[in-house]
């Protein structure tokens, strides 16, 4: 068997990586030099034409997919102004480094403004790299100082679109610890070389300040940990709707071919800075960042990570869209190889084996995935016992299936929950230590679901078999209770039920 490097979808994926990023750095080029003549057709076609047509090809993509105009143009359409990452939430519900340093920014910057110019005055004079005013303790603060001071609110803001747009994305893959070492040790290092550089070069001494540094170390390690994502770019190119509405066309760009493009604009600063001219911008350390976040990204071990996780979107999208089951299951299997407790592998691999009927195959697909989540992510984990046990009709082992069973119901999976663990109940392999637990949750459930006799049946035979059980008095009096509604389980009284007839409440 081929290993994971020698293998030829891995070759592919290595030439698709270079071919995107000398596409990404030389794209500018191309586009200043056809600037013009670009200008002049879109200002034909802006206004009336492209609209007009854009409305109609999505009438017509409506129609042959069978779903509403509006879905097909959210499609296609965007009210979001700035780019961002397809099919990523840009919000967190919990809180977050992404977060902490937006806030912390935004906090620092209004916080000085608010004391007044002379404040400012006095900050940016100890606290950018290099500071006007040098002194021993200000010239080894100062470049942490610096990422934290902003020029001015459009200085400040723009530096956290992006830093919200990137970071959040690269933190959910990485984890909030390998985040804020990439983004401080970027950080210090935009804030330090091009200052003295620059000192050393041209004898001549400036001061930097902002958190542009960091956040291209930042971006330079998504375009290394996610170069296969693809952006959205909103262009507004929909003549009225674009101005009046704010509605957007979605162009979708590799992450890693954007993310060059930005890079080619710093290559291009850096070389004017190089050369004396005054830019106004580090370009220089938004380029040195950028190479050492792609550096560290490297040394981090990013690149595997990355490379399965493209081709597990792979996969999914020929299972999806294309239905070449071949292609899909090959890159499963080859996922697997490199990394066995993929469960996202797993699972669509499992269907793939099943698409006849069940097999031995799938189904140990399935009970390894759910092995492997049934701690971290149980609600995931019993949504893929969901599907198992429709297929094959089995519990797990009595403790993951008892384990699973409250997490069922709080998914509305109560009935699928009680069918389980009756089978359980039932099954002579049971060990004895568990069966009276899983008699005692069963009945509860079917009594829950207002099942009474089905309840009074499990109730009955828990009594009969485990006398001694803890809840045993408990269990007596509620019987007592249920059989006075068990005449009421009849087809009739399920439908008066269902309509919004009353039920009896069992304490």
């Amino acid at each position: 068997m081929s290993s994971w490097r020698e293998d030829k979808l891995w070759k592919e994926q290595k030439r698709f990586i270079i071919a995107t990023a000398a596409f990404g750095f030389f794209f500018p080029l191309l586009f200043f030099l056809f600037f013009d003549l670009l200008i002049n057709f879109f200002s034909f076609l802006l206004i009336i034409i492209l609209p007009t047509l854009f409305l109609g090809f999505v009438l017509l993509k409506s129609i042959e997919t069978h779903r509403g105009f509006l879905d097909t143009l959210r499609d296609y359409c965007t009210f979001i102004p700035i780019h961002y990452a397809e099919g990523e939430s840009l919000l967190e519900r919990r809180f977050n480094a992404t977060y902490a340093l937006i806030l912390t920014n935004v906090f620092i910057h209004y916080a000085i403004e608010l004391l007044g110019p002379q404040v400012r005055e006095l900050v940016e004079s100890y606290f950018t790299c290099l500071p006007d005013h040098l002194e021993v303790w200000n010239m080894a603060l100062s470049p942490l100082t610096a990422m934290f001071l902003h020029g001015d609110a459009e200085h400040l803001w723009g530096n956290m679109v992006f830093l919200w747009i990137f970071g959040l994305v690269l933190e959910r893959r990485i984890g909030w610890k390998k985040f804020l070492l990439i983004y401080f040790l970027t950080g210090l290092f935009s804030s330090i070389i091009p200052p003295y550089l620059h000192l050393v070069l041209f004898q001549d001494w400036y001061s930097a300040l902002g958190a542009s540094g960091a956040i291209s170390g930042i971006m330079g390690a998504f375009a290394f940990r996610l170069f296969y994502k693809r952006m959205v770019f909103p262009f507004p190119i929909l003549g009225l709707f674009s101005l009046l509405f704010g509605l957007n066309l979605k162009v979708r760009m590799n992450s890693l071919m954007l993310i060059m493009t930005y890079f080619f604009f710093d290559f291009l600063g850096s070389l004017f800075q190089l050369s004396g001219v005054s830019v106004g911008i580090d370009y220089l350390g938004h380029l040195s960042a950028t190479l050492l976040g792609m550096y560290l990204a490297s040394r981090l071990r990013f690149g595997d990570e990355a490379v399965e996780e493209m081709m597990l979107e792979r996969a999914l999208t020929a299972v999806d869209e294309k239905g070449n089951n071949q292609l899909a299951e090959r890159l499963f299997q080859l996922l697997l190889e490199k990394n066995p407790e993929r469960w996202e592998a797993m699972v669509p691999l499992a269907r793939i084996k099943n698409r006849f009927g069940p097999t031995e195959e799938g189904e140990r697909l399935y009970l390894k995935a759910i092995s492997l989540l049934i701690d971290r992510e149980p609600e995931k984990a019993a949504e893929i016992f969901a599907e198992y046990f429709g297929l094959y009709h089995r519990p797990l082992e009595a403790p993951k299936q008892y384990l699973l069973t409250e997490v069922l119901e709080k998914l509305g999976k109560a009935s699928l929950a009680a069918r389980a663990l009756e089978i359980l109940a039932d099954d002579p392999a049971t060990p004895e230590a568990w069966r009276p637990r899983i008699l005692y949750r069963a009945a509860r459930l079917l009594e829950k679901q207002e099942f009474y006799e089905a309840a009074c049946y499990r109730y009955e035979q828990l009594l009969q078999k485990y006398p001694d059980f803890k809840e045993a008095e408990k269990i007596r009096f509620k019987l007592e209770r249920l059989k006075t509604v068990r005449s009421d389980t009849t087809w009739l009284s399920y439908v008066k039920k269902a309509r919004g007839g009353g039920s009896v409440p069992v304490s």
